[in-house]
């Protein structure tokens, strides 16, 4: 890999383009979920297919997870800059594919092809902030960076409305284009790459391989499990031990690699350890709310769709708070003092659900998801800035997104867990009222706790009964997240072993 150049003052100007370039790049990323999800009710209704609705979600997700570790591994040893252009070219074509789709088949095979380009951004965005600035300026650009997030889940869903309401949804696709061009043009104009040794670089083609099959199997089942009652029935237990097999040999191909997609040495770092932990655990906390607060608040509360998306956005905003607060707070208190404060703010948010169960008013959740929402993006931006800091230069591609590997992978265990524990607490209490008046047929339809939010749904339960059942939900959503309660509380315990340095420390040893 050939090193960036330095940046004097005189380069500056080219350097704040690059970035500005970046942050359109991440910002294309983040709205592009909530412009999607505000469009799909218009789109099943127009191409039909229904029953692949979660698809074009999930498979968005799995492939970008994919991509991530690829091009970070990638980033590390050819032109950051090229592939960056290369990551945006396969987002820009997934875009105009979905968009041109003419069935709900086609849009899931193309929302694939878009999710390999955003992994590939979202991962190089990160890294390019790492290496177009120093240590101790990495927290507080990667704060600014991060803020994105919180601008986007506020635009998004109205961009989303205007769009379907005004033009076609074709166009929730179509408007990544321009938005993708500027920043094309900026981070080919600003980011210039200093010219060094061109060598040629063993790709650890079978390392790759293994590990990308070992993360489809993984995230295929985790995805299954969620929604079903019966969590490791055959099928499921024969994909994950195949995926185990698949995570042991890609650990012998990386002890023998030149050049791995992962390298095990990473995990000899402490800082880089500790990072990955807090980071897997804040993601599991912030992912599980995310999935299950909607769900508390149409069926305990009994809000619309619409404000309990409202108060949702609570959790993106003071996401982007909290790394804000990170970016200004690292280079005074140090990483173990912000992720400490981090994880207690998410285990707090958590510990309203413990303690007032269903008896949480909506000003309370508002509480709640003000505290989780904050200590996600402090404990977010922390290990993020620990990793890049805690590796050699040559290495900040593969450890971010391996972190960042870390994270999608325990928001996704979470939802998971969690599903699984509600889905079977749920079906406990709904054992319970069997022979009470409610056909069999119903309660195989409320095993599902979202049928709950249907009014055509409840409208078949007796009046007595109703209640009794809104408790049963209630109660299947406090093991719920008591569940997620207790990782929190491993969480704050965790971050006790992030180490107390601040990244101007890490500056200080770069220059020595």
């Amino acid at each position: 890999m050939t090193p960036l150049s330095e940046t004097p003052t005189s380069k500056t100007s080219k350097r704040n383009l690059a970035a500005f370039g970046v942050m359109l790049v991440i910002f294309l990323f983040a709205i592009d979920a909530t412009i999607v999800s505000t469009a799909m009710p218009t789109i099943v209704a127009k191409l039909g297919g229904l029953e692949l609705y979660s698809w074009v979600f999930s498979i968005y997700m799995l492939t970008s997870a994919l991509s991530t570790p690829l091009f970070g591994k990638l980033s590390d040893l050819y032109s950051r800059r090229r592939l960056m252009l290369i990551g945006i070219a396969i987002f820009v074509l997934g875009s105009t594919l979905c968009g041109a789709a003419q069935s709900m088949e086609a849009l899931v095979l193309f929302r694939a092809v878009q999710g390999l380009g955003g992994g590939a951004i979202y991962a190089l965005s990160f890294i390019l902030v790492g290496v177009l600035y120093s240590p101790e300026q990495r927290a507080k650009m990667q704060g600014i960076i991060s803020g994105i997030w919180g601008i986007a889940s506020i635009l998004g869903p109205l961009a989303g409305g205007i769009i379907v309401e005004n033009w076609s949804w074709r166009w929730a696709f179509f408007v990544n284009l321009p938005i993708t061009a500027v920043a094309i043009a900026l981070i080919v104009v600003g980011l210039k790459e200093a010219g060094g040794e061109r060598r040629a670089h063993n790709l650890d083609f079978a390392g790759t391989l293994t590990l990308l099959s070992a993360l489809l199997l993984l995230f295929y089942a985790l995805s299954h499990s969620a929604h079903s009652r019966q969590p490791l029935h055959a099928d499921l237990i024969g994909i994950i031990a195949l995926a185990i097999v698949f995570l042991i040999a890609f650990y012998f191909i990386e002890r023998r690699a030149a050049e791995p997609i992962i390298p095990l040495d990473l995990f000899k770092l402490s800082l880089f350890k500790t990072s990955a932990v807090v980071a897997t655990l804040a993601a599991m906390g912030v992912f599980g709310a995310v999935s299950y607060l909607p769900l508390y608040l149409q069926g305990i509360s009994g809000l619309t769709a619409s404000r309990a998306g409202m108060l949702l956005l609570f959790v993106s905003v003071t996401w982007t708070a909290g790394s804000l607060i990170a970016g200004q707070a690292l280079n005074r208190f140090g990483y173990r003092a912000v992720a400490v404060a981090g994880m207690a703010l998410l285990t707090i948010g958590y510990s309203f659900f413990v303690a007032f169960k269903s008896d949480l008013t909506v000003l309370l959740v508002a509480v709640s998801g003000t505290l989780i929402g904050t200590g996600m993006g402090m404990a977010n931006l922390t290990t993020l800035v620990a990793v890049q800091n805690s590796v050699p230069h040559q290495q900040i591609g593969v450890a971010t997104s391996t972190s960042m590997l870390f994270r999608t992978f325990g928001g996704a265990f979470a939802v998971s867990l969690m599903g699984t524990v509600l889905l079977n607490q749920m079906q406990h209490g709904l054992n319970q009222l069997s022979g009470g008046g409610l056909s069999t047929a119903l309660l195989n339809k409320l095993a599902h706790p979202q049928n709950l939010l249907e009014p055509a749904t409840r409208a078949q339960i007796p009046p007595e009964l109703l209640p009794k059942t809104i408790a049963i939900l209630g109660d299947a959503i406090w093991y719920a997240f008591l569940t997620g309660f207790a990782f929190m509380v491993i969480g704050v315990f965790a971050s006790f072993f992030m180490s107390k340095d601040t990244p101007a420390d890490a500056q200080k040893r770069t220059d020595s």
